[in-house]
């Protein structure tokens, strides 16, 4: 890979490993702030999907932009 897009990569990488991180911080935090195991089960199933959908808001246009980065090479 050429330096430029080898630095676009890791510059990539390193946003999705720092966004997932702070997303799963915030969640967390939030499920021991507002109880969540003590909730009902319906409660807790739909805060993980919840959680999942966040995930997938911030990781899918991170590994798009990575993939397009490789490309380019």
């Amino acid at each position: 890979m050429p330096p430029t897009a080898t630095r676009e990569v890791k510059k990539y990488l390193i946003q999705l490993i720092i966004g997932v991180g702070v997303l799963h911080a915030i969640m967390i935090g939030l499920y021991y702030w507002l109880r969540i195991s003590l909730r009902p089960e319906r409660t807790q199933q739909t805060f993980v999907a919840v959680w999942v959908i966040l995930t997938l808001v911030v990781v899918t246009p991170l590994m798009k932009k990575i993939r397009q980065s490789r490309i380019r090479r």
